[in-house]
């Protein structure tokens, strides 16, 4: 890889991971502040939809971090940096899952 490809790479990954941070921030702020609409069942829904839609955005941004990672060395801190986005949608995933499976 070349020094000049590899320093847009870095760039290119910081960004996302900026956004990343953004995007993830702002979805824990939706459903912490966006008050319930709804009656009966159905009442709280628009959090938890608006919350899952800004974490599949992010969901989204985190997998192209962790693609664009995936090109450096093995080893290397910039390609573990970029898995952490990726292993917080897939803990996220984890916990909705197991939350389905222990309420059935």
């Amino acid at each position: 890889m070349s020094e000049n490809n590899q320093d847009v790479r870095i760039l290119l990954l910081m960004v996302l991971l900026a956004a990343w941070a953004v995007v993830y921030g702002y979805s824990i702020y939706f459903l912490l502040t966006v008050s319930p609409q709804g009656d009966g069942v159905t009442r709280g829904l628009n959090r938890i939809s608006g919350f899952l839609g800004w974490q599949g955005l992010a969901g989204i941004i985190a997998f192209a971090c962790w693609g664009i990672g995936w090109a450096f060395a093995r080893s290397s801190s910039i390609r573990r940096i970029s898995a952490v986005p990726m292993a917080m949608a897939l803990a996220l995933l984890m916990v909705m899952v197991g939350m389905v499976l222990f309420s059935g």
